[in-house]
């Protein structure tokens, strides 16, 4: 295993972290090297978890250029430039085609795509979930957010980050079960999250996997 092993000369215990670009990082005392070597040794297992939830954790940002990445519904696709006369979004086999003339708004592109097939997909999941929670929004929005994944109102219209769409459709239910629950309880009490995982009891490891 590679590791990076910090010596610290006054330091009385062994302490192991694995940071976001997967190093991993043993910190001891000098004396202590034989015994840190037996500690990592020892914390294997936990070391290939830490890990997984990195990769997890991933950002998933877009390169908007030629055989760039574009995320869209959980998925990795080649972003490609093609020809065309208006700018368009079209999907074939693992590539999301961007047509265009002259190619000078690939992402201004991409995010009016996002918005208008997450609004197709959000409208029906939100019908769809209301009637199993028993809880109606007065209304539906979409617009771009940097931090947000979503929010509700108090007077109970939803508002939903157009860059959903690049997560799962697992990962976007969760964030609509989550506002839907707001609507009854307008913090993160533990009546809260009891709602919540009435329809996903996992809604921790889902909420540990999203990221923007």
């Amino acid at each position: 295993m590679e590791y990076i092993h910090i010596i610290k000369p006054n330091i009385k215990h062994i302490y192991i972290k694995v940071d976001k670009d997967n190093n991993v990082i043993l910190t001891s005392s000098k004396k202590m090297k034989k015994e840190a070597l037996k500690v990592l040794e020892d914390k294997k297992e936990w070391i290939e978890k830490a890990k997984e939830k990195n990769a997890l954790k991933q950002k998933k940002d877009n390169v908007y250029e030629n055989e760039g990445i574009i995320y869209f519904f959980g998925q990795k696709f080649i972003f490609m430039y093609a020809v065309g006369k208006n700018e368009s979004i079209k999907i074939g086999g693992n590539s999301i085609f961007y047509h265009s003339k002259f190619h000078l708004n690939p992402q201004k592109t991409v995010e009016k795509f996002y918005k208008k097939e997450l609004e197709k997909y959000i409208t029906l999941r939100v019908g769809y979930y209301s009637q199993r929670m028993l809880l109606f929004p007065k209304g539906i929005k979409f617009r771009k957010m940097k931090r947000r994944l979503g929010s509700c109102s108090y007077e109970n219209i939803l508002t939903f980050n157009t860059m959903l769409a690049k997560l799962s459709f697992n990962e976007i239910d969760y964030v609509i079960v989550h506002e839907l629950a707001h609507i009854k309880h307008k913090n993160h009490s533990r009546l809260f999250w009891e709602e919540v995982a009435e329809i996903f009891p996992n809604y921790k490891e889902i909420r540990k996997s999203i990221t923007l």
